[in-house]
């Protein structure tokens, strides 16, 4: 018959093999980790290293297809952002931002379509260097980093050199013809100048057509005056279709004859110009009033010195003795 003791001795030497096996596996594993460090380190230790000429030409590489595609984003993202603020913008009420948004999927599509097209063409062009680096140095953190680096100046360099179509649109356009849309009283294609040389023989007939807003008939006047036409009469009414449209007709003269054929485009592009910028002839005539004012007490002061002067130069000897 089994006793106690040998039973109890049954249930602990499976358990202990178990501890045995599970320490022998747990250092195998262990072996294995450092071998395969070690030989990694060892592979590495054996690449040879890249020459300074090679870790220049493999940024440049880096660099080099980053400048295109950051010139490309930015000049898609830009341009696109400002065609859909210019007309889905108005249209819908779009936010700036909104807008930016769309030209931003615009200009992330464009770089998955044709960003390869890109690299191709450089390489085609010769202007994409080869570092001759192995598939073992590639793998090297130094190398890694450097093409980080280089792509990483590409990119903000393309970017940056993207900035330049800010200055071949109208950043303000969208902000007036939202500023417009939203109180139904602009439209900037709604105003129209016809121009006319036989109404008159002695004069030229201007007829301009558009929406009722305050300063415009001033600016256009103003730009008038600029272009060296005289105003010789004016008529102003409101449209019978519209009373928020009006026509203002001017008669003009160009050194007392009529306005020159070859200048009458000119003259009705600047009255065209002067009905989209209002604001501009309510500013001169705000510096005008402060002129006046100024004028106003520059003779004032001049009045109080002249009389200062004139007491000054009179000399009186009265009996009493006191001059």
């Amino acid at each position: 018959e089994k006793t106690e003791s040998d039973s109890h001795v049954m249930h602990t030497t499976p358990l202990r093999a178990r501890l045995a096996t599970a320490r022998l596996v747990g250092r195998r594993r262990l072996v294995g980790r450092r071998r395969c460090s070690s030989g990694a380190a060892f592979a590495e230790a054996e690449t040879e290293r890249p020459t300074a000429e090679q870790l220049k030409r493999h940024f440049i590489a880096s660099a080099l297809p980053m400048v295109g595609f950051g010139f490309m984003d930015n000049t898609v993202m830009i341009q696109a952002g400002n065609a859909i603020d210019c007309t889905l913008g108005v249209s819908f009420g779009l936010s700036t931002l909104t807008a930016a948004a769309f030209g931003q999927v615009c200009s992330d599509s464009a770089g998955v379509l044709f960003g390869g097209t890109l690299e191709a063409m450089l390489r085609r062009a010769g202007l994409r260097p080869t570092a001759g680096l192995s598939l073992d140095q590639r793998k090297l953190p130094l190398v890694k980093r450097v093409a980080l680096l280089g792509s990483l100046v590409g990119v903000v360099s393309g970017c940056c050199l993207g900035l330049v179509n800010l200055l071949l649109i109208d950043t303000e356009r969208s902000s007036t013809l939202k500023s417009g849309a939203l109180d139904g009283s602009f439209d900037e294609f709604g105003f129209e100048v016809h121009a006319d040389n036989t109404a008159r023989p002695d004069a030229t007939t201007l007829t301009v057509r558009g929406p009722d807003i305050d300063g415009v008939l001033a600016s256009m006047t103003a730009a008038l005056a600029s272009a060296g036409c005289r105003v010789v009469e004016m008529h102003a009414r409101s449209s019978s279709l519209d009373e928020r449209r009006v026509e203002d007709t001017f008669v003009v003269q160009s050194l007392g004859r009529q306005v020159d054929d070859v200048a009458l485009e000119e003259v009705s592009a600047r009255v065209l110009a002067a009905t989209k910028d209002p604001l501009q002839a309510r500013s001169l005539k705000a510096e005008l009033a402060r002129l006046q004012e100024e004028v106003a007490e520059l003779r004032r002061r001049n009045g109080v010195l002249e009389r200062a002067m004139a007491r000054a130069a009179i000399k009186t000897f009265p009996s009493n003795g006191q001059g």
